[in-house]
Order: C-alpha cells, then structure tokens, then sequence
C-alpha cells in the first residue's frame, strides 16, 4: 500500500493518495499498486459511504472532502490504465458511496454541514486547512461543492464507459444542477471569480481552478477566471499539494510556462539539500511527503502533452507544449507498454521521433495541424 510519510503517516489518506497515483502512473506501467489502493478505500467503506480518511488506523477519522477525491482515482484509471472487469467490481462501491452524499444537501442541493474533517488545503491563513465556511456550521463552501461537482461529473463518466447509461444520466443529471446552483451563488461576474463563500467575501487560487477543470464557466467566464488566476493579488495561494490542481489548470488552459516557474518551490528543494518533497512550504512537520512528486505527472501529460485520447489509453493524444524549452525526451508509461517522445523545437516548429507500443495509435497535434500516429516508430515535423 500507499502512506503518506515515513513518520507521521504511516498509512493512506484519499486526498494524498489521488495525487500519488498519478505519480505513480507517471513512472510505472503496473497497476497494481493502483488498483491495490483503490480497492482498499472500497474495502473499508462505511455503511454510509463514506471512506475513511486514513487508513488502516487505530482510531476512526473521516472526511467529506476526501471521500469526494476517491471517485476521481475512477475517472484517472478510466482513461490511463484497463484493466476493466476489476474496475466493473469497484463499480456498486462508488455509486455506494455517491448515494451516501445526499444527506449532506441543503434545500438547494448544495453540500453543508459536512462531517469530518473537510481539508482542503495548508493555506497558511485557513485554520486546519479547511476551505472558508468549508466546516460543519459555518456556512457553504464552494470549494467543498465543486469537488461534489467533479466527483458527480467522474461518476458519470465511469458509469458510462463501463456500460451503466442510466446512473450515468443520474449522475450526469445532478451535476448540471449542482454547477447552476453554484454559478448562482458563488460567481461575482464585477470581479470575474468563483468566490470561496456566499457572501463572496474570499476568494482563492483554489476556486478558479477548480471552477476550470470541472468545465463549469462558459469561454467568457473561464477567460476571466483564469486572468484573475494569474493577477489577483488577494487570492489564497495553493502550496504544494494542491498545487496539483493549479498545475491541471496552467496546463488545461495551454500555460505551460507558468507550471515551469512555478517548479521554483521544487528547484529550493534541491538547493536546500533535500531528496523528497515537503508537505507544505516552510518548517514542515513532514520532509518526505509523497503528494510533493505531482510534477512527475505535469511533465508528461503537461510539457510532452501525452494524454490518454479515450477511455483504457485505447488511443493516445499528443500535443506537445514546451513552455520554453528547446528539447524533450519523454517515457511515458502505457498499459502496453511506453511512449517515446523525442522532440526539438525551434520558433513554431518541432521535429522528432514518436513511438507507440504496439496496437496503439493516435494523433499528433503542433499549431492547429494534426498527424495521424501508427504503432510504432515515426518521425514528425510542423
């Protein structure tokens, strides 16, 4: 199994265990691991649906937050690994644990007064890391109910794939409901954000990432979300966990630049002597905190631009974005194998090598133009 450091966590929490997976899908084309830590969340399942926020453990610690992270690890294999008849047994848990959410709805159909402990963050100014107005009590948090929209959103979409059309309807259905009811209360059109609360009092790097990658803004508001994302100067700032949500968004939004500077934090890492990233900036409790490795990932899917093009990796999408860079050499792991990327770049042009394992094809894309790819070995110029 997974844990989360060497000391104080010698055990898996959903939130870190997300982000660690895709590490892992970065550096390796074995899935079991995965599949392992997927099915123990499954395993440990409360009767409410709830999963544990860490597990295994002596004591009983829960998480509305978290529990809403597990169905992304779905929506993540789905499209990077295939094995699929294990994924159809994981299928009644998640939708399990889907239906457990509707007692926590308002009138509205808006999340509040979650259980647990609904981290969110180590945003230096939010206590205990909890999202504004994100805990039992204090309000509605609209970074608590657009996990809720991502996590309805990956349920529909493994429902789906996995030949389940009408919970995916459901969920599907629930989701465009809840996205209205948030643009209704949380979007402050005079600034052009998703505000963290209903009084739209706070806003956070968080919201407008998470407001992007759920495809919740039309192109206008996502414009807008996305320049405040960049110039606000009185935005919560993500730090390293998170971060990972803030590098999806740079590299959803064709910014890969921005994922690159922002490597600044690791680059310290390394001056500082360390050889394993810390849980936040600063004096850390943990110097060995595994969800700091997400940039492994970003590399990839983000500078390489190697993507999964439909469901089970069947395909491969490849739009490389240098962000600057003269040259890459990628792996890229494949459940069949590897995806070699061989890249120089020069002005607006590239040339290189691709290779696709064998029974993969896909498409290369370079300034608009798309090149069919075969199995195999293949030079590309745009």
């Amino acid at each position: 199994m997974l844990f989360d450091c060497p000391y104080y966590e010698q055990q898996m929490y959903p939130g870190d265990t997300r982000v660690q997976l895709a590490t892992v899908s970065a550096l390796n084309n074995d899935d079991r691991l995965i599949r392992r830590a997927i099915t123990i969340y499954d395993l440990a399942r409360r009767d409410n649906g709830m999963v544990p926020m860490n597990f295994p453990t002596t004591g009983t610690q829960e998480s509305t937050t978290y529990t809403l992270i597990w169905p992304l690890m779905f929506s993540d294999y789905v499209m990077w690994h295939d094995n699929v008849e294990w994924l159809k047994a994981r299928l009644p848990g998640l939708n399990h644990m889907m239906l457990g959410m509707a007692p926590y709805e308002n009138a509205e159909g808006l999340l509040e007064n979650l259980p647990g402990w609904s981290f969110m963050d180590w945003v230096p100014e939010w206590p205990h890391g909890n999202a504004p107005d994100g805990q039992r009590g204090q309000g509605i948090s609209a970074l608590n109910n657009l996990f809720y929209l991502l996590a309805l959103q990956s349920a529909a979409k493994v429902n789906e794939v996995l030949g389940a059309p009408s919970l995916a309807a459901h969920w599907n259905a629930k989701a465009t409901a809840l996205g209205a009811k948030i643009m209704e209360k949380f979007w402050d059109a005079g600034r052009g954000m998703v505000a963290d609360t209903v009084k739209k009092d706070r806003f956070s790097e968080h919201a407008q990432c998470l407001a992007i990658l759920s495809d919740l803004l039309n192109p206008d508001q996502k414009q807008a979300a996305f320049k405040a994302l960049l110039e606000e100067k009185n935005l919560a700032r993500t730090t390293v966990y998170f971060s990972h949500y803030l590098f999806q968004t740079y590299i959803k939004m064709g910014r890969t630049d921005l994922f690159l500077k922002r490597l600044d934090l690791w680059r310290d890492y390394v001056k500082t002597g360390l050889r394993t990233p810390l849980e936040a900036p600063g004096e850390a409790r943990s110097d060995c905190h595994a969800w700091g490795s997400h940039p492994l990932l970003h590399l990839h899917a983000g500078v390489a631009g190697v993507t999964p093009a439909s469901p089970f990796f069947k395909t491969v999408r490849i739009a490389p974005n240098p962000g600057g860079l003269k040259w890459l050499d990628a792996v890229t792991p494949h459940p069949k194998g590897q995806i070699v990327t061989k890249l120089t770049f020069e002005g607006n042009t590239v040339r290189g090598e691709v290779t696709l394992p064998a029974d993969v094809s896909g498409v290369f894309e370079w300034g608009g133009a798309k090149q069919p790819l075969h199995p195999g070995h293949q030079t590309v110029e745009h």
